[in-house]
Order: structure tokens, then sequence, then C-alpha cells
């Protein structure tokens, strides 16, 4: 077979399929074998998704183990006290950037809102905070912090290998190459930061020009993030959070939690005389806390404020990308 007799994709192939075969002759391979989880994955990609186990292996041993992502897992911005966290996304050059990006992509956005009811400023929000509105969508190969995380990260293994399945299939079948896609150290992808399995289930294709690209294509970008935030419960016209404006009584303490899970309804946690205004809030609530540098403050979140968590658990990062977009709308507001 000459070169002209085969396609362009099939002549990559056998590129790709030259390289692997030289890192591994050359030693700088990583051991699959010394990895149960890596062996254990293949076993079940070659029986249960029609992954060639022998093209799955020298994929694989292409991958480094890196140490930086595993040292970052432990090293969370989230972790930090509310006070210290809010200051790293609400500040003045994030604020201008949203408002910049909210105009460049306006009609997007109001038509985001239209088919998913949630609104522009959210949007933005959400992708400022993620990769300060794309510019930021990291340089770590995915497949080295899927590897990383899945082989040596043993409190997260099940998650980050369910992950790494879901992008070696789905480079697959789209014929990229996994070493070729880069994201976060722990493996996020694009724009709006998505996980492999993230990417698969929310991402649309918003400009309707046939593919989902969340890497180059920020019209796709704002259209995932508003659907996936609309799938998680989003609800139009409702509002996220309400402050608590006041003390909380002692008979309600027990109340008060660190996530924003909707254990209370709305009207009990006024009948127990917690100072906030229901107006406009869900029917599920949660009574949160956060920590400021004289104490703490409370506030009661409400289903749209949880949507949000289901992008990220942390409670401070959803305050984070609500305070940001409140602000973003009121710097919009006053020019």
């Amino acid at each position: 077979m000459t070169y002209t007799d085969i396609s362009i994709s099939q002549f990559k192939k056998v590129i790709t399929g030259i390289i692997l075969l030289l890192i591994s002759s050359n030693g700088m391979a990583l051991d699959v074998d010394q990895y149960p989880v890596l062996k254990t994955l293949i076993a079940e990609m070659a029986a249960e998704d029609g992954y060639p186990a022998d093209e799955l292996t020298r994929l694989l041993s292409t991958a480094e183990i890196d140490e930086k992502s595993l040292a970052l897992m432990d090293k969370q911005w989230e972790a930090l006290p509310w006070y210290k966290y809010k200051k790293l996304f609400i500040n003045d050059n994030r604020i201008d950037l949203g408002v910049k990006f909210w105009s460049t992509y306006e009609k997007t956005l109001n038509r985001a809102q239209q088919e998913y009811g949630v609104p522009p400023e959210v949007t933005v929000a959400l992708i400022g905070v993620e990769t300060h509105y794309g510019t930021r969508i990291g340089d770590k190969s995915v497949l080295n912090s899927l590897v990383t995380l899945s082989a040596a990260y043993p409190r997260r293994s099940k998650f980050f290998t369910a992950e790494l399945r879901t992008f070696l299939n789905m480079t697959r079948d789209e014929n990229i190459e996994a070493n070729s896609v880069v994201g976060s150290f722990a493996g996020a992808i694009g724009i709006p930061q998505f996980m492999p399995s993230s990417y698969k289930a929310y991402s649309v294709d918003f400009n309707g020009n046939g593919k989902r690209d969340l890497v180059n294509e920020t019209v796709d970008a704002i259209g995932s993030v508003a659907n996936y935030l609309a799938v998680h419960g989003w609800k139009n016209n409702q509002a996220i959070y309400s402050p608590v404006d006041g003390v909380i009584p002692d008979s309600a303490a027990s109340l008060i939690s660190k996530k924003a899970k909707l254990i209370h309804n709305r009207d009990g946690l006024v009948s127990a005389g917690v100072p906030f205004n229901p107006a406009n809030g869900s029917d599920k609530a949660a009574l949160v806390s956060l920590t400021q540098e004289q104490g703490k403050s409370y506030f009661v979140a409400y289903k749209n404020f949880y949507a949000i968590t289901r992008y990220n658990p942390s409670t401070n990062y959803a305050m984070a990308v609500t305070q940001l977009s409140e602000a973003i709308s009121a710097k919009r507001d006053a020019q």
C-alpha cells in the first residue's frame, strides 16, 4: 500500500501507531502492568466498548504520572475561607471583563436564556470563574491528568477512571488524538471546563455547525453552560439565595449546614425564626454559613444555588459565581 492508496485519516493513524511503538521501545512508556486499575479498565473497555486492548494499552503507555496534578488535588482553592476565596474571583478586573464578554456575546446569551432560562449574567460569571472568560483553559495533557488520578489517587480513583473511560471512547469515536487534548490538572476541558462525562452529556452544538466544540467555540460553550444548569434544576425567574438579615435564634441553630443541600422547606425556616426575605425563593431551601473575617455570615440557598453546586459542590464556588454575576450585572446597568 502506498501513501496515495490511503486517506489522510488512515495515514495519521499509521503515524500515530509508529510514534506509540517508538515511545514504548525507548523505555519512556508508563508500565500499565504496575497499575491494576488500568489493567482492569483495558479489559472492560475491550469487552464492553469494543476498544482493542492492544491499541488501548499502547495509548495508555504513552501517559505519565503527573506529580503536580496529585499535589494540586489536595490544595484546592475551595478549601479557603470565604473571605479569602471571594477575592480570587470577585474583583474589578474580572467584573470588567465579564461586562465586555456579555457585550460581545449578547445575542448568544439572550438566546441561551430564551432556550434554557438561565440569565446572561449567571452564564457569564460561571465562565468567568472557570476560565477567565475562556482565556485560561489549561495546558495539561488531559490523558496524563486522568491516567494519573485514576491510577495514583485512590481517594477518587473510581470517579476519575470513569472519566478516563469516557474520554478515551469520545476521542476514539471523534477521531481525535487523545494525546493532543489539553485542559486542567483534573482533566476538565475547554472554555466551561467540562469533565468528559459532562462534555458528553451536556454540551450542545449551539452555533449549529454540526459539532460540539467547547475548546474553540465560545457560542457552544455558552449554550452548554446554560443547558447544564437547566438540566440540573435551574428555574427561570426564581431567586438564587436570600441573605440572612439579623441573628439566627438559638432554636434554629441546628438547621445550619455547610453544604447547600435542600433539606429544609422555605416556610419552615421562616417559622423557625430565621430572618430572611423568602420572596421568589424555591420551596426547598438550605440554611448555609460562610466564613467571614470577623466570624460567620448566613444565607438561605434555593434550588438555583443548588444547581450551581452541581457544577462544583463547593458552597464557596457557587457563591462566587452568584456574587460575580450580581457585580457584572450591576456594572453593566450602571454604564
